[in-house]
């Protein structure tokens, strides 16, 4: 999960990528000059380069989003390595329906692209900490929408869902999301969840396995022990400078910009980014995970997807896979924060653990 780091230690960023068509359910409200306003705030925090995209719809950043307390305060603490981080890959264009279901406290916002009567069982994708169903998936998901429904969902404190003051836990996701899954009366999905979300559906493939039917993680460890060991140790000490190894695998100032750029419409302000980012870490440092027989009594049909420069490493994932009894794929060249930006990879690789479910639910290491 997210952890602050000394502005010295701050990456510099990556080469832009080109911008599509943003996604967003509602027009937004345009507020003047806000391009300039948004490139302004990410200078603040040391950059002199307008990092969010060029469509001024998508661009939109209050001055609440980034005070000059705010900005002060990223400055000190400098850019973040999230562990279970949104990469905020390139937005889909559009979504048939978005609602929201109530779950105890808090209204979680869903999206619906396809028919939920089509008769096939729809996907569930999870975003990743930070990120959001268009930013996590903006890539992945038409082409997964092309098979098969999706329901998207976002987290607590995430993107169109507001934030509570109870901590974040596997458990309350869990039950927000099969909240979403009951308002819309689906009793089945095939989960592919990034980071945090492959992490929320290894907990519904433990906890609520009836209403999993394949399980697709991506670039998720059992627990914090699991991760790149640099990874683990500037999540456990937030104020010590990370090492050239943790440094080279964090997001740079431009995924940052991106991952803000998703709090805009937040019911409780764009504010809300600095309220989950805090919730995350502590959350990223508590007991999370799962024990060796927790993954071993999986029986859905699963399949783990990592890069081969993740947050973890591919032992890690090979011997969690082998408790699960799930397919593995590694790509090559591939970063926790490139690994969404792979669909033609990922899509064959989901299509096959769901065609493949029938032949057997669990795969056997020898």
């Amino acid at each position: 999960m997210p952890t602050w780091h000394g502005s010295a230690t701050a990456r510099p960023s990556r080469r832009r990528m080109p911008t599509r068509l943003p996604f967003s359910l509602r027009r937004t409200e345009t507020v003047p000059g806000a391009k300039k306003m948004a490139a302004e705030a990410i200078r603040s925090t040391g950059r002199h380069r307008d990092l969010l995209p060029s469509n001024p719809s998508h661009s939109v950043i209050k001055e609440t989003a980034m005070t000059g307390h705010t900005a002060s305060s990223l400055r000190r603490a400098g850019l973040y390595a999230l562990a279970l981080c949104g990469v905020m890959a390139l937005p889909v264009s559009a979504q048939d329906t978005a609602g929201r279901a109530v779950s105890g406290d808090l209204d979680i916002y869903y999206e619906v692209h396809g028919d939920l009567g089509s008769g096939l069982v729809p996907f569930l994708v999870l975003h990743g900490g930070m990120g959001t169903i268009a930013g996590d998936f903006g890539e992945l998901l038409p082409v997964l929408a092309a098979q098969r429904t999706v329901i998207g969902v976002e987290q607590q404190g995430h993107g169109h869902t507001g934030g509570r003051d109870t901590p974040v836990s596997l458990e309350a996701m869990r039950n927000d999301t099969l909240a979403v899954l009951d308002t819309l009366e689906v009793d089945r999905v095939h989960v592919v969840g990034f980071s945090m979300g492959g992490m929320l559906g290894v907990e519904m493939g433990v906890a609520a396995p009836d209403r999993v039917a394949t399980l697709t993680a991506i670039s998720v460890s059992q627990n914090l022990d699991g991760m790149h060991p640099a990874i683990a140790e500037v999540n456990r000490n937030p104020e010590a400078a990370p090492t050239p190894e943790a440094l080279e695998l964090m997001p740079s100032e431009e995924d940052f910009a991106r991952m803000q750029a998703g709090f805009v419409e937040n019911p409780d302000g764009p504010e809300q980014f600095q309220r989950t980012f805090a919730q995350l870490q502590t959350f990223m440092v508590s007991d999370w995970g799962w024990s060796d027989e927790d993954l071993a009594s999986v029986e859905t049909p699963s399949l783990i997807i990592l890069g081969d420069s993740d947050f973890m490493s591919v032992d890690h994932a090979a011997r969690m896979a082998g408790l699960v009894g799930a397919q593995l794929a590694v790509l090559p060249d591939t970063t926790h924060l490139s690994i969404m930006r792979r669909p033609d990879w990922l899509a064959p690789l989901i299509e096959n653990r769901i065609t493949t479910a029938d032949e057997g639910s669990r795969t056997t290491f020898h």
